[in-house]
């Protein structure tokens, strides 16, 4: 396994780029080997990528002309093809050829996640037949996902920007990588055989699910990730924080990656510091949602995350009564055009920075992410349960729930808020509760509470799982001290 190296000294330097056999893979794969396997994804792929390489060396100015002439031709679109937003734009006044400032935009009423689950079939844009678009949702932390559709050209162009982002942190087509991931819609749970070697031998990686972590699992993830030996870890911070703290105190040899892809939840920086000390490798943190795909991703100055200006036009609206430079993150999505998402309320929040980054990249700054957060769930046996991989388990089959927060007081003593939807059915509450004993043990006890909203917290993050427990690490003889995110998250 790869001597380690003192971790702070790659914390700000570029990932290495790892001779000409890697070279030959990254290029058969970006040429060729995704676009055979995946078309529907990965049609003019290589195309694509050096469309956006050229971008990064374009100006700001350059860059940001470009995208408000694709802003004012999406408004053009949706105002021609759909219902909605034909009426929409019409009460506000507003003409795409006319727009000429944010100001001008804001004129357009900001966009809800209720507004598309009422209007969905008048937003869809008039101009696409049925078999032309694919079916998605919007993300669901405290809220019920939403159905959305998409159009082929927009799934392939997201794909590229997101492999845009990977390149900053060394991670190419071809390349190995391990996924501690919680959305079980992006990978198959109990695969064939064949698709189990389609995923390690041709797409070149393996999943390890994030719902129940245990000693045992975290052992088995460490076998796995010394065999496979991937150049990369894509992970959300909490679970790869509780498998370093395991790591780290385990006594046994593990592999080292060269390059950490943080993404899912907020990366906090006492994680993002630990995870680099033990893994020796720069952690670089994404800001990505099921609706837009990937909006923002750290360069190799991880000062503050950039923006992709043709993939998403993002305003920041600052939160009245902040402390800080907090502000509201509301959306347009630059790239669909099956169904236009204009002036959207994704429902996060970001600190604002200021300056430019030092890497020379022609696109703007974002900030950093401080609207979701999830702690970890700790059992009386040790387990725990990573409360950013219940996200898209439980909500999802509760379609009358509007939103949701569970709260652990004790060990065995659980609280969940809900709010009722327009559908909502006591039938809703069993098919909740079913769900959440499929990830803990039958003697936890479970409190349901209607409410009629969730509020944000002061620094502007919307918590869907909330832990008062402190670890019970003498429980789990591989873990240190410190625990991996929920700590800061409950402060």
């Amino acid at each position: 396994m790869r001597a380690p190296v003192p971790s702070r000294a790659v914390a700000r330097t570029r990932v290495d780029d790892g001779g000409p056999v890697r070279s030959f893979i990254n290029w058969a794969y970006s040429g060729g080997v995704l676009s055979l396997t995946q078309s529907q994804q990965y049609g003019g792929f290589a195309g694509r990528l050096r469309r956006f390489e050229q971008m990064e060396r374009q100006s700001l100015a350059q860059n940001h002309e470009h995208q408000w002439t694709r802003l004012k031709r999406l408004v053009e679109h949706a105002i021609g093809t759909s219902p909605f937003y034909r009426e929409r734009l019409n009460r506000a006044g507003v003409r795409a050829c006319d727009l000429s400032s944010e100001e001008d935009l804001r004129r357009i009423p900001i966009l809800t996640r209720d507004e598309i689950r009422e209007n969905l079939p008048e937003m869809k844009a008039r101009s696409f037949a049925a078999g032309e678009v694919f079916a998605a949702a919007t993300g669901g932390t405290t809220d019920t996902p939403v159905p959305i559709v998409r159009d082929l050209e927009s799934l392939r162009e997201k794909s590229a920007v997101q492999w845009s982002f990977s390149r900053w942190a060394g991670f190419r087509p071809g390349d190995k990588v391990f996924y501690l991931w919680g959305a079980a819609q992006d990978f198959a749970q109990d695969a064939s055989w064949r698709w189990r070697l389609f995923d390690r031998h041709v797409m070149r990686r393996i999943w390890g699910p994030t719902s129940h972590l245990n000693e045992e699992i975290l052992e088995s993830y460490r076998k796995t990730i010394g065999r496979f030996q991937p150049r990369v870890i894509y992970a959300y911070p909490t679970p790869l924080t509780l498998l370093c703290e395991y790591l780290e105190n385990c006594g046994r040899p593990y592999w080292r990656p060269r390059s950490v892809i943080s993404t899912a939840e907020s990366l906090l920086p006492h994680q993002r510091e630990f995870i680099e000390k033990v893994l020796e490798c720069r952690v670089f943190e994404r800001y990505a949602t099921r609706e837009f795909g990937t909006i923002a991703a750290d360069c190799e100055q991880g000062q503050e995350m950039h923006l992709n200006p043709s993939a998403a036009y993002v305003e920041q609206i600052p939160v009245k009564g902040s402390e800080t430079n907090l502000s509201e993150l509301v959306v347009t999505d630059l790239l669909n055009y099956a169904m236009p998402l204009i002036r959207y309320r994704i429902n996060d929040c970001v600190i604002t920075g200021g300056g430019n980054c030092s890497c020379g990249r022609g696109y703007p700054l974002l900030g950093r992410i401080t609207g979701r957060t999830a702690d970890v769930f700790w059992l009386s046996n040790g387990d725990a349960v990573p409360g950013v991989s219940l996200t898209n388990r439980v909500l999802q089959v509760c379609p009358g729930l509007r939103k949701i927060q569970v709260t652990q007081w004790t060990l065995d003593d659980f609280e969940v808020k809900y709010v009722p939807g327009p559908a909502f059915a006591s039938e809703d509450l069993g098919r909740l509760r079913a769900n959440l004993n499929n990830f803990f043990p039958s003697d936890v006890h479970w409190r349901f509470e209607p409410v009629s909203e969730i509020e944000r917290e002061k620094s502007g993050k919307t918590r869907f799982c909330i832990s008062r427990v402190c670890p019970p690490h003498r429980m789990m003889p591989g873990f240190g001290g410190s625990v991996g995110g929920s700590a800061d998250a409950r402060g």
